[in-house]
């Protein structure tokens, strides 16, 4: 435990145990470690032990990789990749154009074959006993089934 804010009447909290969980939670610059006597401890360890020198070398050697990755991917982002991903997604996105030819026949066809059936419901449920000169009316709405269902 070690208190990393600048007052000292504030409660102690979490932070590192050792030197190499310090290297991992606040990078391998011991100077901008904000618990300064882990730092000064990090500074002699650095000097005395061969292997946390190493662990150091190899953590500052991958944020060197690190940042040297992420300023290429700024400058490919800065290069206009985002352009042409953008440009794919609407290309693809694009509405499609009306046929306007295929839904008037199609709103026809409907019309049709709604009257159609509705004449044949007329015969075939009609009951034996009724007169036939009751009307009855079955009616389709081809806005509401038909061309707008399939995309024409």
């Amino acid at each position: 435990m070690s208190n990393t804010s600048e007052h000292e009447t504030e409660a102690l909290h979490r932070g590192p145990i050792g030197l190499r969980d310090a290297v991992d939670h606040w990078g391998a610059d011991l100077g901008r470690w904000p618990d300064r006597a882990l730092a000064a401890h990090g500074r002699e360890a650095l000097l005395a032990d061969r292997s946390f020198r190493a662990y150091r070398d190899d953590a500052q050697a991958l944020d060197i990789r690190l940042k040297t990755v992420a300023t290429a991917l700024d400058a490919r982002i800065a290069a206009g990749s985002l352009d042409r991903i953008r440009a794919g997604v609407l290309a693809k996105a694009a509405p499609r154009p009306v046929r306007w030819h295929r839904r008037l026949a199609a709103a026809a066809a409907v019309v049709v074959v709604a009257g159609a059936l509705g004449g044949a419901s007329g015969f075939v449920f009609a009951p034996a006993g009724e007169d036939m000169r009751v009307a009855s009316v079955v009616q389709l709405d081809p806005l509401l089934f038909g061309p707008s269902e399939f995309g024409f």
